[in-house]
Formats: C-alpha cells, structure tokens, sequence
C-alpha cells in the first residue's frame, strides 16, 4: 500500500508539472504572436504614412483622385483577377538542386547555390 501512495503522489507531482510547464508554453507561444501582432501593426502604421506622403506629393504634381483610382485598378488587373490583391510570386527553380526557392530569397535555402532574382521595384514587397 506504501507504495501505491508513494508512486501516486509522484505521479501526481509529474502530472502537475507537465500541466505547468504546458501552460508556461502555451504562454511563450501567445507571447510570440502578441509579438508579432504588434510588429505587424508597426509595419501597417509606417507604410500608412507613406502613402500618404505620397498621395500628397502625388495631389502637389496635380494627380487626380480619379486617376489614383484608375491606375489601381489597373494594377490590381495585371494578375488577371479584379480582387484588391496583388498576385503572390511564384516560388523559382534552384539551377543547381531544382528545389523550389521563395521568392525574395537569392539562395537555395537546400544546396545554397545562387538564384537569379527579378530586379523588382522598390515597393515591390509591400
């Protein structure tokens, strides 16, 4: 019976520790994307104010809210699809392995052989 009791309290104690470490992960992990959460809205607040820097200089040159409108949809046209988005690249062959290489990267993240990327425009990412 001794045993029984001591083996079910040392059980217990590692059940109890597994729930508390379980719950210090679970907290790490909501951590990481308040994180992220807030990092993506720094990146939204910077890019909003670019763009309306533009806009002003865009209103100074004499663009018109009509021509802003019709140049976006035209963009929003080149990949065929009238959705308010841009097409996603598609991801480029690596010369050396043929694995499939995101696009952005200018390696193989398998081989590390070198990839030849677009020369994109600079607001190409945004």
């Amino acid at each position: 019976m001794l045993e029984f009791v001591i083996g079910y309290s040392a059980g217990s104690a590692t059940a109890s520790r597994a729930a508390s470490l379980a719950r210090s992960a679970a907290v790490g992990d909501a951590t990481i994307q308040t994180n992220r959460i807030e990092d993506l809205n720094e990146r939204i607040d910077s890019m909003a104010l670019v763009l309306r820097a533009m806009w002003a200089l865009m209103e100074e040159s004499g663009v018109t809210t009509e021509q802003l409108v019709a140049k976006i949809e035209e963009l929003d046209l080149l990949d065929g699809h009238e959705d308010g988005a841009m097409a996603q690249r598609a991801p480029i062959d690596c010369p050396s392995c043929d694995s499939k290489v995101a696009p952005g990267l200018s390696a193989c993240q398998f081989c590390g052989a070198a990839v030849e990327t677009e020369d994109e425009h600079p607001l190409g990412g945004v």
